[in-house]
């Protein structure tokens, strides 16, 4: 291998391990004629020149370098002997176009499989994620469906390429569903790993690497974030990176390309809410980005998850043990995933007494701040913060209450189909008779030949039946025997499924984990506050609470006047859980506002002018809210708008954003949320 390419190398000054060219030329196999490689030629070139001519400023000027170096690679290809040895280079070295190879996909689905049952949506993740996976699709798909017994993977021809995640206006398109504060979304996974693979691209490149020696690092560790916290100071690190990157980039040509993309992807990251919010664990999955695709498949981890799971990281990045693995990566993250963890609880507390134990890993604890101690609160404190606060405790406890009956509702099939069966018994008891039926237990006559021969003769006056008939005897069995099943089995299965399915359907609408964490977040930021107003300011912590209290003490009085006097006035019990959770967010929020409000007006008034950055390489500005509106101009990244403080939400569920266009604010324009922020 090393021959080929440094014959190549030294012949052509072609460095066959960074680009394949048998894929550059759409080559995939080494018996071509001369004038199936002209045509593959011929086509090539037409291809980068159309791309050079394009308006994708990235692509055209990757396509130029290639073109520029065309005649060499036509040179190797018109070599047959060389073109040969180049099949077999690239086929060694894990490049073949077509693979069979199944054995991570292998690891990776058993894996998840023991958390969930694996799904159409998992196995199109997995090859989003993987893209170099696609070349052993077809292997895949039927592992899956014979050695998982995956129901329906999906079809080859839907992995054969990769999805573009970007629309025609250059910006992101949110593949995800709703967001709820602090879980991670599947777009962001997918961004945090195109960013790792510009990063090994950028390795590849003599002229980063003599620039950057540390780009040879983890990227991780090439971005030195270990000492960033919060989501300003991420963003300004990365803004001063690319900055610098994107200088290079121009003085020094096409080269520095890779790099340049990688801080606009990290960049676009920051700008991300679930980023934003969760600043410490978005640090950990740029560290250990090998076990993120795992933690966004996963929905329960069980023992057996959980310890397959720490063989993989282990196996990756070399923890101690289960303990050091659940308390520095695991704890830390799995929150932000969204996933039950009921099933381990043991095991997680386990492992937090066995670090107790452990200095090594209490030291390593406080470097991740991670703190064992909170500071407590006097008893006076604490009932001042319960006071203050109760209402949201209360909405927790209502939450729950409606999470347990939602959950709760699937259990109920079996006493629901016992419940209509009686009903069924009971209301037909009343009607059978005048047709000369009883009840259910008529149908007992059966197992004795005589009794139900003298039950059906006993039918004969109302029915008019001759019972001589042999024939006809086995007939109107049947048709009895039929009508006993219909009433007494399946209408209260039919009623057990329904109770069962619309349950299955109400829980998998709600995303009943996202809002828990949600409580927990407002819970943990509640108490927080609470602990720096007291040991800040002891004497003015009681007076300020105190406020809050006769607050709350007065709101719950209205409510109660306002649910007894008005008909209408129930109506606010009804309120959705989301909308509960976004009042009481409002309710921090003012409350902060409040605090503040002391510091001075004119904080109030810098506050009251909004200003908006284009956040994307270019963007449109459109005279109206929606990509099918003019475009006005065009804005490049880093150009700041102040905006008029209108917005309108799309019919795809898109914000765009009104903002003035001249210093004058005489023009205005409208951006979408996905390019402006």
């Amino acid at each position: 291998m090393k021959d080929i390419q440094s014959k190549v190398l030294s012949k052509y000054g072609i460095d066959i391990s960074r680009e394949n060219i048998l894929k550059l030329y759409k080559i995939d196999h080494a018996d071509l004629s001369v004038q199936e490689l002209e045509e593959k030629i011929r086509d090539t070139r037409k291809r980068w020149n159309a791309s050079i001519n394009g308006a994708n400023e990235k692509t055209a000027e990757r396509d130029q370098a290639r073109l520029e170096k065309a005649d060499k690679f036509e040179a190797i290809l018109k070599d047959a002997e060389l073109r040969k040895e180049l099949f077999h280079y690239y086929r060694n070295s894990g490049e073949e176009t077509e693979g069979t190879s199944t054995d991570f996909a292998r690891e990776y689905f058993a894996l998840v499989g023991t958390s969930k049952k694996i799904r159409k949506a998992d196995v199109e993740f997995f090859f989003n994620y993987y893209p170099s996976e696609r070349k052993n699709r077809k292997a895949i798909l039927e592992m899956l469906k014979k050695e998982l017994k995956v129901f329906d993977p999906g079809k080859e021809e839907k992995y054969a390429k990769a999805n573009d995640l970007t629309d025609e206006e250059g910006e992101e398109e949110d593949i995800s569903g709703p967001l709820i504060v602090n879980l991670f979304r599947e777009s962001t996974v997918l961004k945090i790993r195109k960013a790792i693979d510009k990063h090994e691209e950028a390795k590849k490149v003599d002229e980063i690497s003599q620039r950057y020696p540390e780009i040879q690092k983890s990227l991780y560790e090439f971005l030195d974030i270990n000492d960033v916290s919060t989501a300003e100071q991420l963003s300004e690190k990365m803004d001063a990176k690319g900055k610098e990157a994107f200088a290079l980039r121009q003085e020094k040509g096409t080269a520095y390309v890779p790099l340049v993309d990688l801080f606009n992807i990290l960049k676009s990251l920051c700008g991300d809410q679930d980023v934003a919010d969760n600043i410490p664990a978005f640090k950990l999955l740029l560290k250990y980005p090998k076990l993120t695709p795992y933690m966004f498949a996963f929905v329960e981890m069980k023992p057996k998850t959980l310890k397959a799971f720490a063989e993989v990281a282990s196996h990756y990045y070399g923890f101690r043990d289960d303990a050091d693995f659940i308390l520095n990566y695991y704890n830390p993250v799995h929150d932000h995933f969204g996933i039950s963890d009921h099933g381990i609880a043991s095991l997680l507390r386990k492992a937090e007494k066995k670090a107790a134990q452990n200095k090594v890993l209490n030291t390593i604890d406080e470097k991740l701040g991670r703190t064992k101690d909170r500071r407590r609160l006097p008893f006076g404190a604490e009932l001042g913060h319960w006071l203050a606060y109760w209402p949201i405790s209360l909405a927790y406890f209502v939450f729950e209450v409606i999470k347990g009956i939602s959950k709760g509702l699937r259990f109920l099939e079996i006493f629901v189909a016992i419940g209509v069966g009686i009903l069924a018994s009971v209301l037909l008891n009343f009607q059978l008779p005048k047709l000369g039926i009883h009840n259910l237990l008529d149908i007992a006559k059966i197992i004795g030949t005589n009794q139900w021969v003298s039950y059906l003769n006993s039918l004969e006056d109302l029915w008019g039946g001759n019972y001589g008939n042999i024939a006809l005897m086995v007939i109107e069995s049947i048709i009895i025997i039929a009508f006993f099943a219909v009433v007494y089995v399946c209408v209260p299965s039919v009623a057990g499924v329904f109770v069962y399915d619309f349950a299955y359907d109400l829980n998998k609408r709600f995303d009943w984990i996202g809002i828990e964490r949600t409580f927990q977040r407002i819970f943990q930021t509640l108490k927080q506050r609470t602990e720096d107003q007291y040991f800040e300011k002891k004497k003015a912590f009681y007076k300020k609470k105190i406020g809050n209290v006769i607050t709350n003490a007065v709101c719950i009085a209205l409510l109660c006047l306002i649910i007894w006097f008005l008909p209408t006035g129930s109506g606010f019990v009804n309120e959705k859980g989301a909308d509960a959770i976004e009042f009481i967010q409002e309710q921090i929020a003012a409350d902060d506002v409040d605090e503040k409000e002391t510091e001075g007006a004119n904080v109030k008034d810098t506050q009251e002018v909004e200003s908006m950055v284009i956040t994307v390489g270019t963007a449109k500005i459109r005279s109206g809210p929606g990509t099918d509106y003019d475009v006005l101009r065009t804005a490049n990244q880093g150009e700041t708008f102040i905006a008029t403080g209108n917005q309108e939400t799309a019919s795809n569920g898109r914000i765009w954003y009104e903002i003035y266009l001249d210093e004058g604010k005489t023009q205005v324009g409208w951006a979408s949320e996905k390019v402006i922020a």
